[in-house]
C-alpha cells in the first residue's frame, strides 16, 4: 500500500520511550512524503507543543499537518490555515471547572502558547508545560480565563484517575468526549472531537480517500483515528484495547515499529 496520508501519534508511537525520533523513523517518513504522502501528526499535545517538537526533531513542514489537543485543532504546518477548530462550550467548561475543584486532580487547560492553571504547584503542571514550551498562567478562575478551552487535561496518578473517570464523565455528560491519553492525563474534549473524526474532516476536504491512510497509535485517545484510517497499526507498546482495534501490530516505539510497517516488513505481530 502506497498511502496518500500518514498519520502518527506522538508520544509512545512517533517518540521513543527516551523522547527522541529513531533514524528508520524519520528516514521511512521521508520516504513516504517524497512518495506524495501527506504526514498528519495527531496528538493530545496542543498545537504550540507539536510546533514545537517538530522544530527539535527536525521535522520538514512542507506538506506536514498538525492534529492538536486530540483533533480539535488541525493546522497546515506552513501556512496556518485552520482546517477545523472545536472548542468546549463555555457553560460545558464551568460545569467542568467547578465539579473539578472538588477532585483530588490537577485542572490544566491549554489555549495557544500558554497554559492556565488555578494551583501552580498542581500535579504534572511543570511537567506538560515544559514538555510543550508554553507559558504557565495562574489564574483564580478558569471560567473566566479560559472560557471556550480546545481541551481540559485532567492530570493525577493513574489510580486516582481510573477512580474519578466515572464523575468527570458525568460532569461533562452528552457535551464532551473524554479519554486517557496516558496513565496520568485524563483529556476532556467538545463532543465530536477525536483524532479519527479530524482525520476524516482533512481526507474529505483533500479528496484523499480513506482506504489509502494509515495510521499510528499506541494509547486510547488513539482509538478513534485506527478504526478511521484504512490501515490502522498499534504500536508493539499499545494499551489493550488498541491493539485489539488494529488491523496490524507492529513493534515498540523503541523498535522501529513505524518503518516497519512503511517500509513493508515480514516482520509485524
Amino acid at each position: 500500500m502506497a498511502p496518500r496520508l500518514v498519520a502518527v501519534d506522538v508520544d509512545g508511537t512517533l517518540l521513543t520511550s527516551g523522547h527522541d525520533l529513531l533514524d528508520s523513523t524519520r528516514d521511512a517518513l521521508a520516504r513516504a512524503r517524497a512518495a506524495g504522502a501527506t504526514l498528519m501528526i495527531a496528538s493530545g499535545r496542543p498545537v504550540a507543543g507539536l510546533r514545537h517538537q517538530v522544530r527539535r526533531l527536525g521535522i520538514p513542514i512542507d506538506g506536514l499537518v498538525l492534529a492538536g489537543f486530540n483533533g480539535a485543532v488541525v493546522e497546515d504546518a506552513v501556512t496556518g490555515e485552520v482546517f477545523a477548530s472545536n472548542l468546549l462550550p463555555s457553560h460545558v467548561s464551568a460545569r467542568l471547572y467547578r465539579g473539578l475543584r472538588h477532585m483530588p486532580v490537577s485542572t490544566i487547560v491549554p489555549v495557544g502558547d500558554d497554559v492556565f492553571i488555578e494551583d501552580e504547584e498542581g500535579y504534572m503542571v511543570h511537567v506538560e508545560s515544559r514538555a510543550n514550551a508554553t507559558r504557565e498562567v495562574l489564574v483564580q478562575d478558569l471560567a473566566s480565563a479560559a472560557p471556550n478551552p480546545p481541551k481540559i487535561l485532567v492530570a493525577a496518578p493513574y489510580e486516582v484517575l481510573s477512580a474519578y473517570r466515572a464523575r468527570i464523565d458525568e460532569l461533562g455528560g452528552t457535551d464532551v468526549e473524554t479519554c486517557f491519553s496516558s496513565t496520568f492525563y485524563y483529556e476532556v474534549n467538545a463532543a465530536g472531537v477525536s483524532k479519527g473524526a479530524a482525520l476524516a474532516a482533512f481526507c474529505a476536504a483533500r479528496g484523499i480517500p480513506l482506504e489509502d491512510t494509515i495510521a499510528f497509535g499506541d494509547n486510547e485517545n488513539d482509538l478513534t483515528m485506527i478504526r478511521t484510517a484504512g490501515l490502522g497499526v498499534a504500536m508493539g507498546n499499545a494499551v489493550d484495547v488498541l491493539k485489539e482495534a488494529a488491523d496490524v501490530v507492529t513493534s515498540s516505539n523503541d523498535d522501529h515499529g513505524i518503518a516497519r510497517v512503511l517500509d513493508g516488513d515480514e516482520l509485524l505481530v
